[in-house]
């Protein structure tokens, strides 16, 4: 398991990075060659990780590129220490781009530490929410969703309950996709839903707000340009309101919620 698990990370860890920012914080006059020597690795560890951390944060992609071979109840804490020291030992480096130029920089330890432990290669995926993925899923979005299930926020036991539950439903409207369970995840996490309750509410409260904006999307005339960056601002755009609004509208659809 951890030796089919190494070449996936590596690979991830091995890709080609832009550094151009990093020059004036290692105050190195030719980049490259000052990072090939490695003043990189003399720095403290937490210079270290806030030059690169940005740079080394795994996204949804690279775990789900992990699924293939990750067992639903995760890595053991000793497995996740017998890889990371696995990759230590190899001492990686990664390729950096300067414009023309191209060279290679270390990979501090602690920087690839943190990089592994974010993959959450420890969280279980609770079986019964594996067997409603297996069924809904094949291939690469099985992936994906096996990754989404994998995450923090579905971790304790009533969060997982939570999550079977969702989806049942979904299973049982034939409305499932990858789209709607990374919506759900994300919501679940920012709202702090722990019951079905919870969560219808939390998903009618935001259509109605939504009703409510387009209703009457600005109050006073003297903050009507201020108000339309605000809610057209490049995290929360149009587009962004739109999924999220057809989203809680197939969950409460799905649970059966009339609005």
């Amino acid at each position: 398991m951890i030796t089919d698990l190494l070449p996936i990370i590596r690979s991830q860890l091995k890709r080609s990075k832009s550094l151009t920012r990093i020059n004036v914080a290692l105050n190195a006059e030719d980049s490259l060659p000052g990072q090939a020597s490695g003043p990189l690795l003399k720095l403290e560890e937490y210079e270290q990780e806030l030059l690169l951390s940005r740079f080394f944060t795994p996204d949804h992609e690279d775990r789900a590129a992990c699924e293939p071979v990750l067992p639903v109840e995760g890595l053991a804490v000793d497995e996740m220490e017998r890889l990371i020291g696995m990759l230590a030992a190899e001492t990686l480096s990664f390729p950096v781009v300067q414009g023309v130029e191209t060279g290679f920089c270390p990979l501090p330890e602690i920087v690839m530490s943190r990089y592994v432990r974010l993959l959450g290669l420890e969280f279980s995926v609770d079986p019964r929410a594996a067997q409603w993925i297996a069924t809904m899923f094949s291939g690469q979005e099985r992936y994906q969703a096996m990754a989404l299930a994998r995450r923090p926020v579905w971790h304790p036991f009533a969060m997982a309950a939570l999550l079977v539950r969702c989806l049942d439903v979904m299973t049982t409207s034939v409305s499932g996709s990858v789209a709607k369970l990374d919506f759900l995840t994300s919501f679940v996490r920012t709202y702090r839903c722990e019951q079905e309750k919870d969560l219808i509410r939390g998903l009618s409260s935001l259509v109605e707000s939504y009703r409510i904006e387009q209703e009457h999307p600005t109050y006073n005339p003297r903050l009507e340009t201020k108000q339309a960056e605000s809610i057209r601002s490049s995290y929360c755009d149009d587009t962004v309101k739109q999924f999220r609004l057809a989203m809680a509208r197939e969950l409460l659809a799905d649970f059966k919620w009339n609005h």
